[in-house]
């Protein structure tokens, strides 16, 4: 006897929860990928009609750019709070030496879909003016944050003075991206990241004022 094919139940129609539609975007983009991304998944979860998803994103490349923003975002705030937490500790010369190893370790534990996740959102957002002003709007206040904690530790004498704060600020970030140049190399091996928290970490002490 043939199995009765299972029919699948869209959610009921409702006005548009543009939060709600944003948050499922980004459950399934996270779950499947851009190319396995569909439309239709969204629709069926959140109930809008696709006339209206339309309405608000565009297109389906302005829903994902949408979503990819406000991951970003997430992803920004997260890190800024950490970098607060692990930056608002030192109060000594020997409070920041045992900082170091343990932001490096952070990055070594760090999952490579976390850096695959910004490179889909900056190539997402790129010609989307709307979505790349969030993206920049939340990077911004990333480097800030980061740029406040450098000069505070400038004025405490633990950072040299010699450079910019915000520059600073960049490059620690772009260490952490830059692993994704690591992870595609095919000579490298994947699993001992020793030799990489060990440059890291030497660029990172560079930062350091002179005892």
């Amino acid at each position: 006897m043939a199995k009765k094919q299972e029919v699948r139940k869209r959610a009921p129609r409702k006005t548009p929860d543009l939060n709600e539609i944003i948050a499922v975007t980004t459950e399934l983009l996270l779950k499947n990928g851009e190319s396995g991304f569909r439309i239709e998944d969204v629709i069926e979860r959140t109930g809008i009609s696709k006339s209206s998803l339309y309405l608000h994103f565009g297109d389906r490349d302005g829903l994902v750019a949408a979503a990819y923003a406000e991951l970003f975002t997430i992803d920004t705030n997260r890190n800024i709070a950490q970098a607060i937490e692990a930056f608002s500790s030192i109060k000594t010369r020997e409070q920041l030496d045992a900082v170091i190893p343990l932001l490096v370790q952070a990055l070594v534990r760090t999952p490579s879909n976390v850096r695959w996740n910004r490179i889909d959102v900056l190539s997402a957002a790129r010609y989307k003016p709307e979505f790349f002003a969030r993206i920049t709007e939340a990077q911004t206040r990333m480097n800030s944050a980061l740029e406040e904690m450098f000069r505070i530790q400038q004025d405490m004498g633990h950072v040299r003075r010699d450079m910019d704060a915000r520059e600073m600020a960049v490059l620690i970030q772009a260490v952490s991206f830059g692993r994704l140049f690591r992870d595609i190399d095919s000579r490298m091996n994947k699993d001992d990241l020793s030799k990489w928290a060990d440059l890291t970490t030497a660029v990172y002490n560079l930062f350091k004022a002179e005892d």
